[in-house]
């Protein structure tokens, strides 16, 4: 008896966390700043996913998921556009690839950190400029190159943030 209600306890505070995962991405992608060149809007949702990796491993993934699910399902957290869902796509499979660095212990340092965040940011850039070519000429023009040094502050602040939350 004692076993399930340990099971039962672990179950609940990693559902929590996933939640919470959630809850940290759609506050942060409501920080948007719409560019008048480029239909994909700069936001701090990648930040929140790097952190999210870094934070619940693998998991993290699965606070991507449900916060898209939530997106989906009618709740005001997406930046919504037919020419986002290749971002968040990157959104989980960044979580995942970060999560897994952190979890299996080849992050070590804040110099593999920062090649894991970078991993990561470039991944996402990468997923939604490909998608975003589905509709637009010049999609990488557009989609991939005005957010590198967006993307690189993003990498350097997440790096900051997990140094100081994690111990290597």
């Amino acid at each position: 008896m004692e076993l399930v209600k340990t099971i039962k306890n672990v179950i609940s505070k990693e559902i929590a966390a996933i939640i919470g995962g959630a809850l940290f991405i759609a506050l942060l992608a409501k920080i948007a700043l719409f560019l008048p060149f480029t239909p994909v809007p700069v936001t701090l949702q990648t930040l929140a996913c790097m952190l999210v990796g870094a934070a619940l491993g693998k998991k993290g993934a699965l606070s991507v998921i449900t916060y898209i699910a939530l997106g989906v399902m009618g709740l005001p957290v997406l930046n919504v556009g037919m020419f986002t869902a290749g971002y968040l796509l990157g959104f989980a499979v960044a979580a995942y690839l970060i999560g897994y660095l952190f979890e299996t212990k080849i992050v070590k340092n804040v110099f593999t950190a920062f090649l894991a965040f970078t991993a990561g940011e470039l991944l996402i850039l990468t997923m939604g400029s490909l998608w975003l070519s589905l509709f637009i000429e010049h999609a990488f023009a557009l989609g991939f190159f005005p957010f590198l040094l967006g993307g690189l502050f993003k990498v350097c602040l997440a790096t900051y943030i997990a140094k100081k939350v994690k111990r290597w």
